[in-house]
């Protein structure tokens, strides 16, 4: 997504936003897309032919004030801001993970549990570190060397699985914005006033391959 979104992402974007993430990790279908039922029963959710050009969203999210601003800052832990490239909670990546682990689907739930647990763990070692009541609480300085414990499992084993997956997705929501895109050079889903003509060398390439092939017809020269 190109605008910033620091100060609150729509949710229909949001939406859309997830269904990209969950197409690029490969499980689409996860979100909904040909689910025949929701996990929690008393949320419908979209059912198995949801219009997407006007999504409802038929579910609250997740994330307390406090848990946001931890993820915030977990996802700007993982990819933070660099000269001109924007952070991952410039470009909305925190308010997409509550999105993502607020829906009523299987492998949503599985990271709503995961993520909730690893949280509940950062505000845990905030409180014995700091005396903060939550993680958002404690001192900046307290914060990254929780974060840096956690992201090393010999010191924090109990926080692999949790690290690894929100990385994970932190990772992917980053690298299907616009920003994202920048930042690797990818150049796709761009649309071309002309197409650029093939230069000389390529078309000795094609007419070299056409002569060996006997396809003398298919030779094009140029004026």
């Amino acid at each position: 997504m190109s605008k910033d979104m620091k100060d609150g992402i729509d949710r229909r974007a949001a939406l859309v936003w997830a269904g990209a993430l969950a197409a690029a990790i490969g499980s689409a279908h996860h979100f909904g897309f040909s689910l025949s039922s929701p996990v929690k029963a008393i949320v419908p959710g979209y059912g198995t032919d949801p219009d997407m050009l006007n999504p409802v969203v038929p579910w609250e999210r997740t994330l307390s004030e406090a848990q946001l601003a931890a993820v915030r800052t977990f996802v700007d832990f993982i990819l933070p801001r660099e000269s001109d490239v924007p952070s991952a909670s410039d470009v909305g990546v925190h308010e997409l993970i509550d999105e993502w682990i607020s829906a009523p689907y299987p492998d949503q739930a599985k990271d709503n549990a995961l993520i909730l647990d690893g949280l509940a763990r950062m505000d845990l070692q905030a409180r014995r570190r700091s005396g903060a009541r939550v993680f958002s609480g404690a001192p900046r300085d307290v914060q990254m060397a929780i974060l840096e414990d956690i992201a090393d499992p010999a010191k924090m084993p109990a926080t692999k699985d949790f690290y690894g997956r929100l990385r994970y997705l932190v990772v992917g929501a980053y690298y299907t914005t616009a920003a994202g895109f920048a930042d690797i050079g990818y150049v796709g889903n761009v649309a071309l006033k002309a197409f650029p003509e093939p230069s000389p060398d390529v078309l000795a390439a094609i007419e070299g391959a056409c002569l060996r092939l006997g396809l003398v017809d298919a030779i094009v020269r140029q004026a």
